[in-house]
């Protein structure tokens, strides 16, 4: 979800309003993600949002403060969105939790719970995270565990695997033709689509669909 700095600097406004914008767009994505669910004869069952990067963690205490209050507020509205009960969606937070704001860390722990029953469809929220963190996490915990390290031992080890989520189909990106190591280790034959003209707030139903369209269209042959 990039782009929501840029969008608030364009228009005069500090950065936070632009995230604000940005959560405007989260929400409608996922009452989109909703409507596609229950019109389509095929479901896109997991869907991941990158919502704070680790390298975010850096940036100024003011923006940091806006972008904390930001997600406390969202994540709490999700938890009552009603499309997320009516597609009984669960909730996940993979990433690097410890060190939050406790207002943070509440709302994460209400959103979790309150959707911990439901198993129709999956939205993780990325907090915190960094792709090389994950294969760090992933080869440490195998080596605490004492398996052999190699390739299905690691691959046991990411959040994609321990949630029992597949490895990554799709990621969509605003404004940017990078992937910025997001989920390294799951994303080897992950298809890409970028929307260079669009920063995240701008994101539209149409743009999904087409982005979705676009990786139904294509070859997937996993390198063989």
């Amino acid at each position: 979800m990039d782009g929501n700095r840029r969008y608030a600097k364009l228009r005069g406004h500090k950065a936070v309003w632009g995230h604000w914008k940005g959560a405007t767009t989260w929400l409608n994505l996922i009452d989109w993600w909703s409507y596609f669910n229950s019109s389509e004869k095929q479901e896109v069952k997991y869907m991941t949002l990158w919502a704070l990067s680790k390298e975010n963690l850096q940036r100024n205490p003011e923006e940091l403060a806006g972008l904390f209050a930001v997600l406390t507020v969202t994540f709490r509205s999700i938890a009552f969105t009603a499309s997320i009960h009516r597609s009984q969606v669960r909730v996940r937070f993979i990433g690097a939790l410890t060190g939050l704001p406790q207002h943070v860390l509440g709302a994460i722990n209400m959103l979790e719970r309150e959707t911990e029953n439901y198993s129709r469809a999956v939205m993780l929220v990325a907090v915190g995270y960094g792709g090389r963190d994950e294969v760090l996490r992933a080869v440490q915990d195998v080596l605490d565990s004492g398996e052999d390290l190699n390739e299905e031992s690691v691959s046991r080890k990411t959040f994609c695997s321990k949630l029992s989520i597949p490895p990554v189909d799709l990621i969509i990106r605003t404004s940017e033709s990078r992937t910025s190591g997001f989920m390294l280790w799951d994303t080897q034959s992950t298809e890409l689509h970028f929307l260079h003209d669009k920063l995240w707030p701008e994101l539209t139903a149409r743009d999904c669909i087409h982005a979705i369209e676009s990786f139904a269209s294509r070859e997937r042959r996993g390198g063989k």
